[in-house]
């Protein structure tokens, strides 16, 4: 039996002072602090810290197999271990083979469970070859009984493996996903829009970052959620918005909730942080897809996360090879991604909490129990209860520190925080009883612990 004494937890929209019994991996009791202790072998005392439970980023891209040169299973994890994120959900189409099968998932299964430091689950893939040969209606079940969370699909895609899909086919594939009980997560870009206008902006002999802003143009992002809802409105399907970055884009999705539609949505701190103007200053390292837009488009997402249309927070880490790719003068030549795992939660309570904009309640179902319930980990993840895997999100709420990349775990040692204070620090990280963060000591957990999580929507 292990004792978590002295945390303070979140419990009905207050804080209480509990400590938390674990065996054998999972939350045994949970007992006011003023009770008297029940024995227990050992002890973390958390000194009052805030016990969150265990932080989820369901939206990374940890590139293994085949694009480990850019991040790779292990130090995407341990960056997630360092950030207090004590389950990933990683993408399907920034590996090789992309996950659009079983035999592509039980490959990529063997290849990363060995490397993992925390839990992981994974999102599957459709190809239009696959709807084109019906093979997808085998594909998916078998995927589905593997334990993916859900689809990923894109409405503009820039990946040869991993092409995007037309409304026929996403019609087709969102009917039998409907059957399967998945969601769809979409990237949502009209393909048009962006295709034309990107285009436009190189033959113009554009290489500045507002370029890249006018090419993947505003309106592409609305279009292209209105394009899917329609489909959903025939269907009645899941349908999830990845990396929400427009105020436009956000009113459809409060639209689609108001009249009855199964939506959800995700945004980034990236786009709850920086706007275009910070792009034009700090370029390459910014460059993000969709890019960032203006300062009504920041505070309009940080009122849909206050109110609810925005289910929760996500990163959409993507580590580019730094710094060859992310140091070219021509914007269109470097990478589109930041490796934001280890500083999410962190930058979630500074610019979040401390500046008023959410509660802490607010932030646990962000940032834990919402993403648990929306893809079947619940309440295994995002939950401190009885009977729940003990996993911790441990947080110094007023500690205050200075980013420096090169302390990343990631592969991609840059960020657009480099050199901002900071307010809140990871104290502990603990997956399943075992801490494998810790502030003074970095991540001492073991390469392998983690494990794989299936679904359990059906």
């Amino acid at each position: 039996m292990l004792r978590i004494r002295k945390a303070r937890i979140v419990k009905d929209k207050q804080l209480e002072m509990v400590n938390i019994y674990i065996e054998k991996g999972k939350i045994k009791d949970i007992i006011p602090v003023d009770n008297a202790l029940l024995p227990a072998e050992k002890e973390i005392d958390v000194k009052g810290n805030l016990v969150f439970p265990g932080f989820i980023d369901a939206h990374v891209h940890f590139d293994d197999p085949g694009f480990t040169e850019r991040e790779d299973f292990e130090t995407g994890t341990k960056s997630a271990a360092a950030g207090g994120i004590t389950t990933i959900i990683d993408m399907p189409c920034t590996s090789i083979p992309p996950v659009t099968n079983e035999k592509n998932f039980n490959y990529k299964l063997e290849i990363v469970k060995s490397k993992a430091y925390v839990d992981f689950a994974f999102w599957g893939g459709v190809t239009p070859e696959q709807v084109e040969s019906e093979e997808y209606k085998k594909s998916l079940p078998a995927l589905k009984e593997r334990g993916i969370v859900g689809v990923k699909f894109y409405t503009v895609s820039g990946m040869q493996l991993y092409p995007r899909m037309s409304i026929p086919d996403m019609d087709k594939v969102f009917r039998l996903m409907k059957e399967l009980n998945l969601v769809c997560a979409v990237h949502a870009e009209d393909c048009n829009l962006v295709d034309y206008y990107s285009y436009l902006m190189q033959k113009m002999g554009r290489e500045d970052p507002e370029s890249w802003s006018e090419g993947r143009t505003y309106a592409a992002e609305p279009a292209a959620i209105w394009l899917v809802v329609g489909i959903v409105q025939k269907v009645r399907n899941k349908l999830h918005i990845v990396h929400l970055s427009t105020k436009e884009g956000l009113n459809i999705i409060r639209w689609a909730k108001d009249h009855g539609l199964d939506i959800s949505a995700e945004t980034c701190p990236q786009y709850l942080v920086f706007t275009a103007e910070d792009f034009k200053k700090q370029g390459a390292i910014l460059k993000i897809a969709p890019p960032l837009r203006q300062k009504e488009d920041r505070e309009e997402l940080w009122k849909g996360l206050k109110d609810g249309s925005i289910d929760f927070i996500c990163t959409d880490h993507a580590a580019g090879r730094y710094p060859e790719e992310k140091s070219s003068p021509n914007i269109w030549k470097n990478y589109a991604g930041i490796p934001g795992i280890q500083l999410a939660a962190s930058t979630i309570f500074h610019y979040g909490y401390h500046l008023g904009r959410l509660t802490l309640g607010e932030i646990q179902k962000l940032m834990s129990e919402n993403v648990a319930r929306r893809y079947g980990l619940y309440p295994q993840k995002g939950a401190i209860k009885i009977g729940s895997d003990a996993d911790f999100t441990i947080v110094d709420l007023d500690k205050k520190w200075v980013l420096n990349p090169s302390e990343l775990e990631s592969k991609g040692k840059y960020s657009p925080f480099s050199g901002k204070e900071i307010r809140g620090k990871i104290y502990l990280t603990i997956v399943r009883g075992k801490v494998i963060y810790r502030e003074e000591e970095g991540v001492i957990g073991e390469k392998g612990y983690g494990q794989f999580i299936k679904s359990k929507s059906r």
